[in-house]
């Protein structure tokens, strides 16, 4: 028999080509298929000890939190102590209702989506390994949005609306269904949430107000207050002298203290990069090869402190004319020798981290001169092919009313590597072609890299088809050629004195929601007097530690909150020998303990550990982590 033929069915499902189709009213006969619920996990645990067990105990409570200091900010109080623990408890709440809790494993906490004006008390305590609580530390701090310097502002925006982010002034630019921007809801209430579901996919937030220079020393301020990039993650602060939404370049050195080439920028482009990775946060000033350099001045920059979890922090990017200078939270950490040619430039804040990110935005400023917004007319939406053939003509197409035309933006990604770009061409409406041009002269042509394109749109170009009416847009390329057509816009520009209509509501649902984990379990198997044992080097036969970690910060990319642990059980060859609650007070964030295990009657040869972490909360999946060794014979 072919296997290749077979089409699998089971419990109504065919699997046809990696396609699952559910089959209704097949037909098919014979008894119908049941099946068990699962049972949800246990959300408290029993202690248990198997023969020869010696669990962990404790008795001492841990060390209050000390020097704890509330900042205050809009809608939002910032949390910071020092203290050595397991995981911390706050609480906070407005009066004697602290109502909220959040458990953490950093010593630093933020609370948003706050009302300005009111003050809230907040308690911090140390969590240990079994859930027994500290003594609280106690302070207090009310919210406030300072208003005292908007006016210096060109364009200003604490995304506080209830449907952020405002289509008349920004655009997201994000490969297909990868992203979103929506106005924060619950905890993240009065700022934009832009979420991912594509790891190391870059996500723009593109300015449709352009960036205007003004004739002064400080040339002009780009302002962002936002918690990226978080521990795993880049930030990009672009200023882009051309209509592009998306940028990119290859890899390049680290420097603080002086402007760095990156090949692949838009020639003009003034990029602040700001990456996060192993603890260590860094920030530079990136330019196009061939950017003329300024005497430098002797200013140093600061070393960036390592970013964390949910904190918002204040970036700015000031053009001077005497170089650019990277700020973080009023501190200088990074500067370049560059000033620039242009008046007006395109800002863009780039995002790059982990799938299922969640980024959030307090804040965008532009501090120079006054530009204006163009006006915004709903476009439809538009898919683009490679090397596609006309579409047939349509007797009376259905053209894109009141407007001049419009401007299509991409950025094609490929692999030639000759150096040299081609001339392409793009088929609009089914009809008419236009040429792309590149959105900056004189943008390398770099494979593997992104090449930002533009196409300007005749009226008649316009012509809509489908149940949809969408647009379609063909790239024609002049030879054979691998190309990738990613981040495509489409701008329209409405005739004079026509009347514009409100877009479309969008989603205001985030691709992906706040999903607590538990944190990272790890083991490891030490000899009876507790020391770590050679790789490969079989036990002796009675006893051995068994040392277990739940790691609150290791690997943790998305949120710095955590479920409750309510404790963990151990198998030794799939048997359940111990059962530790970790709930004294409460649940326990995190923690290390030992364990004594009885190996005396085990045969030798190969055997296996699980260490399996269970939460308190229903919904949050337990964690587990295998563990082997060998017993001598």
């Amino acid at each position: 028999m072919d296997r290749r033929r077979i089409a699998v069915v089971a419990a109504g499902l065919v699997l046809i080509g990696g396609t699952i189709v559910v089959l209704r009213g097949s037909g098919l006969t014979g008894p119908a298929v049941t099946t068990t619920p699962v049972p949800p996990p246990p959300t408290s645990l029993t202690q248990f000890a198997g023969q020869g067990v010696v669990l962990p105990s404790s008795t001492e409570k841990p060390q209050a939190p000390e020097r704890l200091v509330v900042q205050a900010g809009p809608q939002r109080l910032q949390l910071r102590w020092t203290g050595e623990s397991a995981g911390f408890e706050v609480r906070w709440g407005k009066g004697d209702d602290l109502g909220h809790t959040v458990l953490v494993a950093q010593p630093v906490a933020q609370l948003d989506g706050l009302d300005d004006g009111v003050e809230y008390r907040v308690e911090v305590r140390s969590v240990d390994s079994f859930g027994r609580r500290s003594a609280a530390a106690t302070g207090s701090g009310t919210p406030a949005t300072d208003t005292s310097s908007d006016a210096k502002y060109a364009l200003l925006d604490r995304f506080d609306q209830p449907d952020a982010p405002d289509p008349t002034r920004w655009r997201l630019a994000t490969r297909e269904n990868c992203a979103r921007a929506t106005p924060g809801q619950g905890d993240d209430a009065r700022r934009l949430v832009i979420s991912s579901n594509c790891a190391a996919a870059p996500v723009t937030l593109r300015s449709r107000t352009p960036f205007a220079l003004a004739d002064s020393d400080e040339l002009a301020r780009f302002v962002v207050e936002t918690d990226a990039p978080g521990v795993d993650g880049e930030l990009f602060l672009d200023l882009v002298p051309g209509p592009v939404s998306v940028v990119s370049t290859a890899p390049v050195e680290q420097a603080a203290d002086r402007a760095v080439d990156a090949a692949g920028l838009p020639p003009g482009t003034v990029r602040a990069r700001i990456a996060s990775s192993a603890g260590n946060t860094t920030a530079q000033v990136l330019v196009a090869p061939g950017t003329p350099r300024i005497a430098p001045t002797g200013e140093q920059p600061h070393p960036v402190p390592a970013a964390r979890l949910g904190i918002s922090q204040r970036w700015e990017v000031v053009l001077r004319r005497d170089g650019v200078r990277v700020l973080r939270d009023g501190a200088l950490v990074a500067k370049g020798e560059v000033a620039p040619q242009w008046t007006e430039a395109t800002a863009l804040i780039g995002i790059v981290g982990p799938s299922g990110e969640r980024v959030h935005v307090d804040l965008i400023g532009f501090a120079g001169k006054a530009s204006t917004t163009p006006p915004l007319v709903p476009s439809p939406p538009v898919r683009v092919d490679v090397g596609g053939s006309p579409s047939p003509t349509t007797p009376n197409p259905k053209l894109v009313p009141d407007v001049l035309g419009g401007r299509l933006r991409m950025s094609i990604v490929h692999t030639d590597g000759s150096g040299i770009a081609p001339q392409f061409n793009a088929l609009v409406g089914g009809s008419v072609t236009v040429p792309l041009r590149p959105a900056v002269p004189d943008t390398a042509w770099r494979s593997e890299s992104g090449y930002p394109v533009v196409a300007d749109l005749p009226p008649e170009a316009l012509a809509l088809v489908g149940s949809d009416d969408h647009l379609t847009v063909s790239v024609l390329t002049p030879s054979p050629m691998r190309i990738q057509l990613t981040h495509v816009d489409l701008e329209l520009t409405p005739k004079p004195g026509a009347r514009t209509v409100a877009p479309p509501s969008t989603a205001t649902d985030a691709l992906n929601g706040v999903e607590l984990d538990l944190a990272r379990v790890n083991g490891k198997v030490l000899d009876a007097s507790g020391q770590p044992v050679p790789d490969g080097k079989p036990l002796q036969p009675g006893r051995l530690v068994l040392d277990v970690v739940l790691d609150g910060l290791e690997g943790r990319r998305t949120t710095a909150r955590l479920p409750g642990l309510a404790g963990f059980t151990i198998r030794l060859d799939g048997e359940e020998v111990a059962g530790v609650p970790t709930t004294t007070d409460g649940p326990a964030v995190a923690g290390q303990w030992r364990l004594a295990l009885n190996t005396s009657g085990l045969s030798a040869g190969p055997h296996m550990i699980e260490i399996k972490a269970f939460s308190t909360e229903s919904t949050t999946r337990p964690s587990s982590a295998f563990v082997s060794f060998f017993v001598a014979g």
